[in-house]
């Protein structure tokens, strides 16, 4: 990779930096050229009174030692009237800023459009040098994501016109020494020596605002970690009375950094001096000069205002250029670093011998031999290594590998799946090294389950075919992926998700009648087996006693955050609602008796007590603030005036929200309070504004309920809490329901359709089927991974996850299931012990590794299983 910058730009698209360059010099320096010479000529006839004929774009070179009338001519122009010219003049300054506009947008678009392939082929690489990196460059790895960052945040437009600014820089120079030449011959010394002072000028206030820039950074950076630490460290300022000390330190450290900012900026100002001076000495310089005559001069030698001001905007335009330059320059100074960085990084990932050559894939054999020869491996995974290892394994069979925890088992599974190179030796498979074969293919023809899935964002089901070609996802339908399921052991966890999913019925209208169809088999079943009691159903004219307070009165799902539990008690509507019920007071009370019973029942519970996070209405980073409003307001009167009382308010209304007499049973509902509430409910519903209809989605039962999970929708109603078992009874007769109505595929089709999003640690309200990474536990991870591999159909799969912390029953009974299925097919399964290997039918050979090799590999003395 190329360690310029402005190289590797080129690089990425030359062509379109050729175009771009050839446009802005070949045609925008002839176009500049005209404009200017348009302007001589116009202000030549508005400052002359002579009534003849005037030249128009006449060019003539003087040279030194002779007289104006004697200068050669390069371009003879057209003789025009004092009247026609400034109509011309000025009609063709009009065309030609015209085409200039035109030939700007030209060169901007090809310009930036190198600069989207430049930072797209910096991406690319990086991506590629990535993917072909090998097991052990994790310390490589880690540092050229921010190092590419780095780049293409301070890449800015130097990718776009490093190279035709600098190009239109010098063409600019030229144009600028041309005029002055045309003007009069000895103001080309003065305009070169200008340009260099403005140059110079530029850099060093360039420079010096650089240091200034960081410095300020650094400033900011500072007060704020200053600031941040104090915070923390206000509890001990105020234990032990330290503020002096502490405002000593901050001003201290405020003062060194006050006093490199005002040396900073004294520098900047002693920068900015010749700046100055120049704005006043350009013009003085350059009139001076055009003035300036000698003893033999004529009055030929005199430099005409046009002529002068001609010169004077070409030099304006170079001073600007030379400008724009040395910022790109400093863009340069500050981006040539990384990309040497980027490029070290690049080629320590991509190792290449001198010479050598790109070698094409090998085809994979559709059978042969698994073959190690004197091996030797480092698994940078497990952390394991093998050393010697000889071994040959006719494929398609079913091999066994045999070790403990760190012995090397996992590292010959990783090894013999082509997943970590051989440090010495080679492995063959059907005599050709595993590392001549496509990665990608030989990945998809010898699968390795051996570690914990790592999960993208996207659906379950992407997850579970992530890798899988568009072939194989295809070809495994919804049943043989349930199947899959529940060999690896994740449908329990993928029917979970379904149940908790929701349905469109808009997008799906034939399963929402099937669920609302499902509710009354459901219904229907827990009657006939006596379990009606078990759930209590959703009635609009009763109060639910399985629901908490909130519940009852909104009496459907929120749809989006506006009627969420977190934001309900602070909503103006419900706390109209309330107060035209006359609730609020009420409420209120029972908040505030909710409060008073929380802290007595756990005051001898630290904040991370299970019971207290079980069974607490409000969290234990409220818990002070809740111990301080009891011991302050020991009834529901006399609250503060002002935001304070309105607070304390607001928050007891939260907690009565959140109360259920069936779970917390305080006594504070009776008969009387629920019909109140269930009126309120009513209000609540039919006053609703238009603008929150949308916001609530109220309990219907005969229509499905789309921003309720499928398993709410299906029992429409609340599992009693009052008897022991009944959560798991209920949910036993709701699968055997689905699975009579035909309904299972569909749980199963949800719960692969649950999302999963970095960082969500739990979903909130109407985002049920929304998984963050936390949600999936290790064994869910394994299952994952185990299914990847499995959906692939692979040659030879081979299986190196820890089964240690199963219980021997399951892992006879998995790894049964699993050479089952791949019967006629190619297995390699590593075993934590002999005991497991004793409790299964015989392997056509089994691998023991110890102390880092494989002490024996030969066929099972038993026999031999058909595969």
């Amino acid at each position: 990779m190329e360690r310029n910058p402005v190289l590797f730009a080129w690089a990425s698209s030359p062509r379109r930096h050729a175009a771009a360059l050839g446009l802005a010099v070949g045609l925008g320096g002839p176009l500049a050229l005209f404009v200017l010479l348009c302007l001589r000529d116009l202000i030549a006839v508005l400052t002359r009174s002579s009534p003849g004929a005037l030249p128009f774009l006449r060019i003539a070179l003087p040279l030194p030692g002779h007289h104006g009338d004697e200068a050669p001519i390069l371009f003879q122009g057209w003789s025009l009237a004092p009247t026609e010219l400034p109509l011309i003049a000025l009609t063709s300054l009009a065309a030609a800023a015209l085409l200039l506009a035109i030939l700007g947008a030209a060169v901007a678009y090809l310009c930036f459009s190198v600069q989207a392939r430049a930072t797209a082929r910096l991406r690319a690489r990086a991506t590629e040098a990535i993917l072909a990196s090998p097991p052990g460059a994790r310390e490589d790895l880690r540092a050229l994501p921010g190092l590419v960052g780095q780049a293409l945040a301070r890449m800015g437009s130097l990718a776009a016109v490093g190279i035709v600014v600098p190009g239109l820089t010098l063409a600019a120079i030229l144009l600028a020494l041309v005029m002055a030449e045309l003007a009069a011959p000895r103001l080309v010394p003065v305009i070169a020596l200008l340009l260099a002072a403005v140059g110079l000028a530029r850099a060093l206030l360039a420079s010096r605002t650089a240091a200034r820039r960081g410095l300020r950074r650094s400033d900011i950076a500072a007060t704020e970690a200053g600031l941040r630490d104090l915070i923390r460290r206000m509890p001990a300022v105020r234990a032990h009375g330290a503020a002096a000390f502490e405002r000593r330190r901050l001003g201290l450290r405020a003062r060194a950094a006050r006093t490199a900012l005002v040396r900073a900026e004294a520098r900047l100002a002693y920068a900015r001096a010749p700046a100055l001076a120049l704005v006043v000495i350009l013009p003085a310089l350059l009139v001076a000069t055009a003035l300036w005559q000698g003893e033999a001069a004529t009055e030929a030698d005199n430099v005409l205002p046009g002529a002068l001001v001609a010169a004077a905007g070409a030099f304006a335009l170079a001073a600007t250029l030379v400008a724009v330059s040395l910022r790109l320059w400093n863009q340069y100074r500050a981006v040539a670093p990384l990309f040497r960085a980027i490029a070290q990084t690049l080629d320590a990932l991509n190792p290449r011998a001198p010479g050598d050559r790109a070698r094409s894939a090998a085809p994979f054999p559709e059978a042969g031999a698994l073959v190690a020869k004197g091996v030797g491996a480092y698994d940078p995974g497990s952390g394991e290594r093998l050393t010697g290892v000889d071994l040959a394994l006719p494929m398609p069979a079913h091999v066994a590998i045999v070790g403990t925890r760190g012995s090397g088992s996992r590292a010959l599974a990783a090894l013999l799946a082509g997943q970590i190179e051989p440090t010495a030796g080679a492995v063959t498979y059907g005599g050709t090294d595993l590392r001549a074969f496509d990665s990608a293919e030989r990945a998809r023809r010898i699968a390795l389950a051996g570690s914990e899935a790592i999960l993208i964002e996207g659906t379950l089901r992407q997850n579970l075919l992530y890798g899988a070609r568009s072939g194989d996802r295809e070809a495994s339908g919804l049943a043989e992926r349930i199947a899959i399921l529940k060999l690896t052991g994740l449908d329990a966890f993928v029917y979970e998700r379904g149940l908790e999913a929701s349905i469109d019925p808009d997008d799906d209208p034939a399963t929402a009648e099937a669920v609302v169809a499902a509710r009354w088999a459901v219904r229907e079943a827990l009657a006939h087996e006596g379990m009606a009691r078990l759930v209590e159903p959703f009635d609009p004219a009763r109060y639910n006693h399985q629901a908490d307070i909130g519940e009852n009165i909104l009496f459907g799902e929120a749809v989006g955050p506006a009627f969420s539990q977190a934001r309900l008690a602070a909503h103006p509507y419900l706390r109209a609602v309330l107060e035209a019920e006359d609730l609020t007071r009420t409420l209120v009370d029972v908040g505030l008796q909710v409060a008073r019973s929380t802290v007595e029942i756990f005051s001898d519970l630290p904040d991370d007590h299970p019971l207290f996070e079980t069974f607490s209405l409000f969290p234990a980073a409220e818990r002070g603030y809740f111990e301080d409003l009891v011991a302050r307001q020991p009834e529901a009167r006399g609250f503060r005036r002002g935001p304070a009382g309105h607070r304390d308010r607001e928050r007891l209304i939260g907690l009565a929200l959140r109360y259920s007499e069936t779970r917390h049973r305080f006594g504070l509902i009776d008969a009387a309070l629920e019909e109140r509430l269930v009126a309120a409910r009513h209000s609540f519903a039919a006053m609703l504004p238009p603008r929150y209809r949308e916001k609530v989605e109220f309990y219907d039962p005969s229509r499905l309920t789309a921003a309720a999970s499928l398993e709410e929708n299906l029992l429409f109603g609340r599992i009693t809490q009052g008897e022991a078992g009944a959560e798991g009874r209920v949910r036993s007769l709701v699968r055997r329901v689905l699975a009579e109505q035909g309904l299972e595929p569909t749980v199963y089709r949800l719960g692969l359709a649950a999302r999963i999003e970095a960082g969500v640690a739990v979903a909130g309200q109407g985002q049920r089927a929304v998984l963050g990474e936390g949600a999936i536990g290790p064994r869910e991870r394994v299952a994952i991974e185990f299914v990847r591999c499995l959906v692939r159909r692979p040659d030879i799969l081979v299986v190196g996850l820890s089964l240690d912390d199963r219980k021997p029953d399951e892992i006879t009974a998995r790894i049964e299931r699993l050479r089952a299925l791949r019967a006629g097919a190619a297995l390699i399964v590593c075993l934590p012990d002999e005991d497991t290997l004793d409790r299964q039918a015989p392997f056509d050979a089994v691998l023991r590794v110890e102390r880092n090799t494989v002490v024996t590999a030969e066929p099972q003395e038993t026999a031999t299983v058909t595969a």
